[in-house]
């Protein structure tokens, strides 16, 4: 396992500690068996982002403090951010808007619709 794993699952293991609350009701908003929270904290199985969800929701942080705790060096030498590559933040389930198509696209669907109406009549 490399450092940054080690040091995420070290800032995991404290936010588990600090929490008031009992282990199995831990375990079970994590979304894990009761006794595999020293596993899970140990790296085995590997800690997902499920995990992190969970357990930021369970705490009432958000999920990327995780992340911004764990890697700070990062943050601040990131020239751009996810943002920039794939936009704001949707909604959840939002559509994408439909592309108009290339008038000569349109042309030929509208040519080849006619051509089987016309089939159809025959």
């Amino acid at each position: 396992m490399d450092k940054d794993m080690k040091r995420l699952l070290e800032l995991v293991r404290s936010a588990c500690y600090s929490w008031n609350g009992n282990k199995r009701d831990l375990e079970s908003a994590v979304g894990i068996g009761h006794g595999r929270l020293e596993e899970i904290l140990d790296g085995q199985p590997e800690l997902r982002v499920r995990h992190l969800v969970s357990l930021a929701r369970l705490l009432k942080v958000r999920p990327s403090d995780f992340l911004r705790l764990a890697y700070p060096g990062d943050e601040s030498t990131a020239p751009s951010q996810l943002e920039d590559w794939v936009g704001g933040p949707k909604p959840p389930n939002a559509r994408r808007k439909p592309q108009p198509l290339a008038p000569e696209h349109e042309e030929r669907i509208r040519e080849l619709i006619r051509d089987e109406l016309a089939k159809r009549e025959k």
